[in-house]
C-alpha cells in the first residue's frame, strides 16, 4: 500500500499528502465535507468584524448629522465593529448627499432672493 494518496489535485497533479491509517486517500480526498468544514472554520477564524444588531436611524439631513453619521462610521472601523467597504459605501453615498444638500439650499437662497425682487419691484 502507498503511503500517499492516491487522488488528483485540481489542476491534474497526483495529490502529494500521505495517506489516513487504513485507506487510500488523505484526509481532505477521504472526507470532501471535511475540506468544505476546514474552509469554513479558517473564514470565520478571518472574520474580525463583530456581529452587532441591526442599525436603525433617521437619514440625515443636514451637513452636521452627515459629519456625525461619518464620525461614527470612522469609529466602527477603527474598533472593527464597521467593516472598511461599507464604510467606504457610506462616505461616496455622504459626498453624494452633502452636495445635493448643499444644491437645494441654494435653490432655496435663489428663490428667497427671487421672491424678495419680485416684491420691490410690484412696489416701485
Amino acid at each position: 500500500m502507498s503511503e500517499q494518496c492516491n487522488a488528483k489535485t485540481k489542476s491534474g497533479n497526483d495529490c502529494r499528502a500521505a495517506v489516513v491509517v487504513g485507506a487510500n486517500f488523505c484526509a481532505s480526498h477521504g472526507d470532501p465535507n471535511r475540506a468544505v468544514e476546514v474552509g469554513r472554520i479558517g473564514g470565520r477564524r478571518n472574520r474580525h468584524y463583530v456581529e452587532t444588531e441591526e442599525v436603525t436611524m433617521a437619514p440625515p439631513s443636514t451637513p452636521e448629522e452627515v459629519k456625525a453619521v461619518l464620525a461614527k462610521a470612522m469609529v466602527d472601523v477603527r474598533t472593527r465593529r464597521l467593516d472598511p467597504r461599507i464604510a467606504h459605501t457610506l462616505t461616496y453615498m455622504s459626498s453624494v448627499l452633502l452636495r445635493a444638500i448643499d444644491s437645494t439650499e441654494v435653490e432655496q437662497r435663489l428663490a428667497r432672493v427671487e421672491e424678495t425682487l419680485r416684491g420691490k419691484g410690484s412696489k416701485s
